[in-house]
């Protein structure tokens, strides 16, 4: 007998219908009143146990609410299916991810940079360990995912290449799949480099800006003083011709509704609102070197708000929305046996946060990984089903229980741990479901012009 998900998530969305949302199929659908009053009805039928009375189009309907796991055989165990799926992600050694740090050199002087005056470069023997790393795994892999992080990446192009032309052949030899993208403050990503860059499968890169030009060079000035804004909408332009672009906005409590709205504006007169997904993200101190800005940074649930706020106003200008809730198996890479940070000395670490800081290393490129290091342990066994309020929390397959390190190295507080789709999803899932809208409406018109 059929059962409602524990996921299921309804709301309002006009006079004449409701948003229905699944957050472990992350199935999301627009539903007529009738469409409602019908589940409801289906529901009260299944609670006796009876289906023979439900009408043709009950049944139709609740084929479609089977297919996007808002119902499920009552014999079925969301929750214990749900954890095997975590404990294969956890434990699955045929996928590897790398963030790979060439350099922790930069190019800019960021105010609240956790990296200042950093120059380490990785040396040729940090880069054959890389290799070797990849090599002795390389027979049982089906993908190998690299994301270039610094410092600046493209202050070591050379080895970027170096060593993705290896990742290739590789892949190559071993028929396993390569990607790769980037994290960059995008001054450096000119058309010959974004050129390479695809060349070597680079799928995808993110910038990051901090409001507009007139904020932005303020908070992100080059090294010599000057600012960056122009030069990198300029490479954003070419840039998200050939890879996915994605600019992340950096977001404090110094942020404004009109501050957001000018940099909206900014990037719709270069046309990028067509090809650019903006990402809001909370600024934190995530580490002692960036804790002067901690009375400046949002709580999880005061950013929750500003952040719906913001979204809005993406809907507004006409870009596009790309946060969407999808369930994932795992949080990031620290909760997974096959992901690694590997800094400019070869160091692993298994945050992007802990980048760079030897005391967060749980040893090196070239030695055996040790699964019993505490720094490696202490953020591996964060598991979300052995907490209670997360093991019993609706929006659970689109949270994992949140960031391992700000429960267990930053200490946040308990109810700022969880992800802002706990504090914002009903406002969030309007906005986004009015985006798709928009988006249908906007390509019915264009089909409806070329014929």
């Amino acid at each position: 007998m059929p059962t409602p998900s524990r996921y299921n998530h309804f709301q309002r969305w006009s006079e004449d219908h409701f948003l229905a949302f699944n957050a472990r199929s992350g199935a999301v659908a627009l539903m007529t009143n009738d469409n409602y009053e019908s589940y409801l009805r289906i529901v009260e039928h299944l609670k006796s146990a009876d289906e023979s009375t439900l009408s043709d189009d009950d049944k139709q309907l609740l084929m479609q609410l089977n297919h996007g796991k808002f119902m499920h055989p009552d014999d079925y165990d969301e929750l214990r299916s749900m954890q095997f799926q975590s404990r294969l992600a956890r434990y699955d050694t045929t996928d590897l991810g790398l963030v790979i740090a060439p350099t922790l050199a930069c190019n800019m002087a960021c105010e609240y940079c956790y990296e200042p005056n950093k120059q380490d470069r990785m040396t040729a023997a940090v880069v054959d360990g890389i290799i070797k790393f990849v090599e002795l795994r390389a027979a049982q892999l089906k993908s190998l995912n690299v994301a270039w992080y610094g410092g600046e990446p493209l202050l070591a192009m050379d080895i970027i290449e170096d060593l993705s032309e290896t990742f290739l052949d590789l892949s190559k030899e071993y028929h396993f799949k390569y990607d790769a993208s980037m994290i960059s403050n995008g001054y450096l990503l000119t058309k010959d480099k974004v050129d390479r860059l695809t060349g070597l499968n680079v799928r995808s890169v993110q910038v990051t800006l901090d409001g507009p030009a007139r904020t932005h060079d303020v908070k992100r000035p080059l090294k010599n003083g000057r600012g960056s804004f122009e030069t990198i909408l300029d490479n954003l332009v070419y840039a998200s011709t050939r890879m996915g672009a994605g600019v992340r906005v950096n977001v404090d409590q110094s942020y404004t509704t009109a501050l957001i709205a000018e940099l909206l504006k900014e990037l719709k007169a270069r046309d990028l609102h067509r090809r650019v997904g903006i990402y809001f993200g909370q600024l934190e101190p995530s580490t002692t070197v960036c804790a002067n800005i901690a009375e400046s940074c949002y709580g999880a649930i005061s950013f929750a708000g500003i952040e719906t706020e913001y979204y809005k106003l993406l809907l507004e200008g006409g870009f596009r929305i790309e946060k969407l809730p999808a369930p994932m198996a795992v949080f990031c890479m620290a909760q997974q046996i096959n992901g690694y940070v590997v800094d400019p000395k070869g160091n692993l670490t298994r945050c992007w946060n802990h980048v760079g800081d030897d005391k967060r290393t749980i040893g090196n490129i070239a030695d055996p990984i040790d699964y019993e290091h505490r720094n490696f342990t202490h953020l591996f066994d964060v598991d979300p089903y052995e907490i209670n309020e997360c093991r019993e929390c609706s929006v659970l397959p689109i949270c994992m229980g949140g960031c391992p390190d700000r429960r267990i190295v930053q200490g946040v507080k308990k109810d700022e741990l969880c992800q802002s789709w706990k504090f914002n999803l009903e406002p969030m899932l309007e906005t986004i479901a009015t985006s798709c809208m928009q988006a249908r409406q906007q390509a019915a018109t264009r089909k409806e012009m070329q014929s």
